[in-house]
């Protein structure tokens, strides 16, 4: 929970960057669209039968890693997004404990519930 909540942060700090730093351009609207999507799901995956999502998280930091070099912005922008990319993926590793199991996916239809059926 803690990871997540420390992800929340990061997104919104990542879709604030922009305006507190005063820059434009492809940096501007990645930095913002991928901030608002690292804290959206962020928040998500703070619920425990929600956990999963931080794998987006994980995928959203691998495209702040890379995208300085798929945008052409290699400058102190570029050392924002690298830092907040390789965070995010950090955090999304961190699998936290689980106190309680939800579902079961597909397996649970064919296996015998706790009344024998």
């Amino acid at each position: 929970m803690w990871a997540s909540a420390l992800i929340i942060v990061l997104g919104i700090w990542l879709a604030a960057s922009p305006d507190i730093m005063e820059y434009g351009g492809h940096a501007r609207i990645s930095n913002q669209l991928v901030g608002v999507w690292m804290a959206t799901f962020g928040a998500i995956a703070i619920s425990e039968c929600m956990r999963a999502v931080r794998w987006v998280n994980l995928l959203l930091g691998v495209w702040l890693v890379v995208a300085p070099f798929f945008l052409s912005y290699q400058d102190e922008r570029a050392c924002g997004s690298i830092a907040v990319g390789l965070a995010a993926i950090s955090l999304a590793l961190v699998r936290g404990t689980v106190s309680e199991r939800f579902g079961g996916g597909w397996m649970s239809l064919w296996r015998p519930g706790v009344d024998g059926h």
